[in-house]
């Protein structure tokens, strides 16, 4: 055997490794962004039930049980907390429209939440918040919210 072909076989055996490496590279990249999606899922997850236990606090249900009947009859303080806990409940609603969009979110984990959020958003009280608010948000997701199929929200 020559040199020639002893260097012929260590550039064959080099790229035998090469194929090697990237195939192990394709599947660790494969496995982080599974991990990644999950990651994404849990924290909209997380986002939504934050935003909505807000709303299980006994100041902040008087007030949207009140707003719901008349927007109008609520003091400044009581607005600006209304707006304020409606708001995290947007910005968590829009965070997981554009992880949906952004093909990061499952399917089943977007329907459910979009499901829950549109039927909360049929309430009068968050309908005059979005008025207020909605400039605040994504271009998108102001014109996906706005064309939202609204419930009849029932609290019974």
């Amino acid at each position: 055997m020559n040199w020639d072909a002893i260097g012929a076989v260590g550039e064959i055996l080099g790229a035998g490794a090469v194929v090697i490496s990237l195939i192990y590279l394709a599947a660790q990249i494969r496995i982080q962004n599974k991990e990644s999606r999950m990651a994404a899922m849990h924290e909209i997850s997380l986002g939504f039930r934050e935003s909505l236990d807000k709303f299980g606090e006994r100041e902040i249900a008087d007030i949207f049980v009140r707003a719901n009947k008349d927007f109008d009859s609520l003091t400044e303080v009581e607005t600006l907390r209304l707006i304020t806990s409606a708001a995290a409940f947007f910005r968590s609603w829009e965070e997981a429209y554009i992880q949906n969009e952004g093909g990061r979110l499952d399917s089943r984990i977007w329907n459910t939440i979009n499901r829950y959020y549109t039927t909360i958003f049929s309430a009068p009280a968050f309908q005059q918040v979005w008025i207020l608010r909605k400039e605040q948000f994504d271009d998108k997701f102001r014109d996906f919210v706005d064309n939202v199929d609204l419930k009849v929200y029932n609290l019974k």
